[in-house]
């Protein structure tokens, strides 16, 4: 009886969500690498990175939470430091410098960004009574997130720095940031534009965009990875091609098949009974994670909760959308689906605080 109350609670019920995910995740990776050689090598990494985010996620969960709350701007700092580093000792890899490599394990800095600007702004709001209603306050917040975002630009990545912006926004959002400021950033935000495209994009970047907007233009570039993950998708119809029965994947005509278009090999394979399948356990993870937030008794924990939960459907959102051809490809992960050690470690550490915050947020 016991055991069964426990799983009926919130973080239970995340437990099972999060291993529901991960066991998806396996299969399908499994499916989108099985005919690499050397066989299986990814796959065998990834399940090593799923074992060691359950325990860093079992390890979280004995942590006192008010620790995130003294520690949000060393961790922050500290962040800012790893992405320095990349830039000064990392080698670069497909022209970009984004891992930090220690023996056979090479860690992605600008993953972790994604959480520990989470923590700091969370810690800075809370110490503002949450609510934004000066510039002062708004710049500063705007401040904390340029810092990283302008160190990740320069790997170049400059999805991942975008979306730290996404995240600044999501913030200020549930700040209940004034809406004159929220109009004035956007004004001045759309003047930029010009000035960003010319001088804060470089010509892959460019090209990515403009292959999007149209792909007939480079049907053999940005506008054949559109065309072949439609196709993927679309070929799976209602129930799916069969589990390793996916043929844009196995003919390769699938680009990054294991990390950014993961979602075109599972809908290829599964169908749309799959993919509901698969994003009911993401509403799942979305809802349970919104009633912690609204349960978190001090605004930190509220606000770590509802920007961690934001971070998991943004994620979602794009990933999803790149795969439909809705959005330009800007390297985001799928939760739980993408190939990644770093993007994976960092989504069960952010489970981890979840859970942290049902059991002990109280305690604030």
């Amino acid at each position: 009886m016991e055991k069964i109350r426990s799983f009926l609670t919130l973080s239970g019920q995340l437990w099972f969500i999060v291993f529901i995910l991960s066991i998806i995740g396996l299969f399908n990776l499994y499916s989108a690498t099985s005919y690499l050689e050397p066989k299986a090598t990814l796959f065998i990494k990834q399940i090593i990175w799923v074992c060691l985010g359950f325990f860093i996620l079992w390890l979280i969960t004995k942590i006192d939470c008010r620790r995130l709350y003294i520690y949000a701007y060393p961790i922050y700092i500290f962040n800012l430091f790893l992405l320095l580093l990349v830039l000064i000792i990392a080698s670069p890899l497909m022209g970009a410098k984004r891992w930090l490599g220690f023996g056979p394990i090479s860690f992605q800095p600008s993953e972790l960004a994604k959480l520990t600007l989470i923590i700091v702004l969370a810690r800075y709001l809370a110490e503002t009574d949450i609510e934004i209603q000066n510039l002062k306050v708004f710049l500063k917040m705007l401040i904390l997130t340029l810092l990283p975002a302008f160190l990740i630009i320069l790997e170049p990545d400059l999805g991942t720095a975008l979306f730290l912006l996404i995240i600044f926004g999501t913030m200020c959002f549930l700040s209940k940031v004034n809406h004159k400021i929220i109009i004035g950033a956007i004004i001045v935000s759309f003047a930029l534009l010009p000035v960003f495209w010319q001088f804060g994009l470089k010509d892959y970047q460019k090209a990515r965009i403009l292959g999007f907007l149209s792909p007939q233009k480079d049907p053999l570039g940005i506008g054949y990875h559109i065309k072949q993950t439609k196709i993927a998708i679309g070929s799976g119809q209602f129930w799916g091609k069969g589990f390793l029965k996916g043929t844009q994947n196995k003919l390769r005509f699938l680009p990054e098949h294991y990390t950014d278009f993961i979602f075109s090999v599972f809908a290829e394979e599964w169908g749309f009974i799959g993919c509901i399948f698969l994003l009911v356990f993401y509403l799942l993870l979305i809802l349970t994670g919104i009633k912690i937030s609204e349960n978190a008794c001090h605004p930190f924990t509220f606000l770590l909760a509802a920007g961690i939960i934001s971070m998991f459907f943004w994620e979602i959102v794009i990933n999803i959308f790149m795969a439909l051809g809705l959005l330009p490809v800007v390297g985001i992960p799928l939760p739980f689906m993408s190939y990644g050690g770093s993007s994976t470690l960092i989504n069960f550490i952010g489970v981890g605080i979840l859970i942290n915050i049902d059991r002990r947020g109280k305690w604030l």
